[in-house]
């Protein structure tokens, strides 16, 4: 019996070991998968896109009924109405109402067509912002430089019509441009604000960060503060910080953390990022990832590994971003408008920001618009909203 106990404790057959050999190397590979997943989706959050693509595929013009027909995607097949950019930003046209369909095509109205020819390209992109550039805006305008730590950030000043101590400063998205916030400048102008619509760093005309990546936030809004130093200096006595996308996370930082905050007055948040975490959850979830890499990743960005793994100069504070937790410090009144369609920011934590402070958070919740797309499918809404807002001030 010895003798079998000490057989049964024995060293395991040649063939154990290479199953127990194949079992430890999976594991081993599926850990360094789950890893690269991880980080791929780190990566890719706080990475700026180095050239702007036209990905949507034109399949026809029809200048004499004035159509044009697209590949069908979530994007082309939304309504409303948009901007066709085209041959490395040298063209436009206006794309508005949807006139036919097929399984994998969309026809919709186009007009206005500018620069390069429609007809002459394959590919296009769809822009949210009417404007292709601030002289879209037929408004006297001009461009100035805001001295910030890393150099000088190139932003557009777009006076009131009357002289005024009231400046709103314009803060786009992560990866948008300094078009996009261009829509509610005419609104501000007839309000009696001064508007500087700014870039901020790794934009396209302005310096780099040492990493050349995204802060989401918790970096760019040092170069809000100094946009807002710059309005100061200029005699500002009342500021209204305006944000999409990210940089609504961006401004409300600046609002918590800037020299000039006690300037500030009200904020006007479009489709913002308010909490990172929930973001890239969403995101991970539409990728069908399971739930424990998407937290690898989110893990990621804050922790040691940033630097290495990420090519961050420092870990993110995810936590100082997320808005929701941090609600006691917002003083001012604030208007928030989100699309229950967005499927790149979901729109929970601005529900919970306006349920837990409806003593300074006007929210209007908008349905089918697409992510910074609400102008586009109701501009008439849009546009009255923040009108009867900006009368208050």
């Amino acid at each position: 019996m010895c003798a079998a106990r000490r057989a049964s404790a024995a060293p395991s057959s040649p063939a154990a070991k290479i199953v127990a050999a194949t079992v430890g190397a999976l594991a081993v590979g599926l850990g360094a998968v789950v890893a690269t997943a991880a980080t791929m989706i780190a990566r890719a959050v706080v990475t700026p896109p180095r050239r702007r693509r036209d990905p949507v595929r034109l399949l026809g013009v029809d200048k004499q009924a004035g159509t044009v027909t697209l590949a069908r995607t979530p994007e082309t097949t939304a309504p409303g109405h948009y901007s066709l950019v085209f041959a490395a930003e040298t063209g436009r046209a206006n794309v508005g109402a949807v006139v036919g369909e097929s399984e994998r095509t969309v026809t919709r109205r186009y007009w206005g067509e500018q620069g390069a020819r429609l007809d002459r390209v394959r590919s296009v992109r769809l822009a949210s912002a009417p404007q292709l550039w601030v002289r879209d805006l037929d408004l006297p305008w001009r461009w100035i430089d805001v001295q910030t730590p890393l150099g000088a950030m190139p932003a557009w000043l777009i006076p009131a019509a009357q002289a005024s101590d009231s400046w709103a400063i314009h803060v786009h998205g992560r990866g948008a441009v300094m078009t996009e916030p261009l829509r509610a400048v005419p609104l501000f102008r007839g309000r009696g604000w001064n508007s500087l619509v700014v870039s901020y760093r790794n934009d396209a005309l302005a310096p780099q960060s040492p990493d050349g990546k995204f802060g989401l936030g918790a970096t760019e809004w040092r170069d809000v503060e100094s946009a807002m130093d710059w309005a100061a200096s200029r005699g500002a006595k009342r500021i209204i910080l305006v944000g999409w996308s990210m940089g609504g996370g961006t401004v409300m930082q600046a609002a918590f953390n800037a020299r000039h905050r006690e300037l500030v007055v009200g904020m006007f948040l479009e489709s913002p990022a308010l909490s990172w975490r929930a973001i890239l959850r969403y995101q991970g979830a539409a990728m069908k990832l399971p739930r424990f890499v998407t937290g690898l990743g989110i893990w990621l960005i804050g922790s040691p590994l940033a630097r290495p793994l990420l090519g961050l100069e420092a870990p993110i504070p995810l936590g100082e971003l997320e808005i929701p937790d941090r609600l006691t410090e917002l003083k001012v009144p604030t208007l928030l408008f989100h699309s229950s369609g967005d499927t790149v920011v979901p729109v929970d934590a601005s529900r919970e920001v306006a349920r837990r402070r409806p003593d300074l958070v006007t929210y209007r919740e908008f349905e089918r618009a697409l992510h910074t797309r609400l102008w586009n499918v109701d501009s008439g809404r849009w546009e009255h909203s923040l009108d009867e807002w900006l009368a208050k001030f």
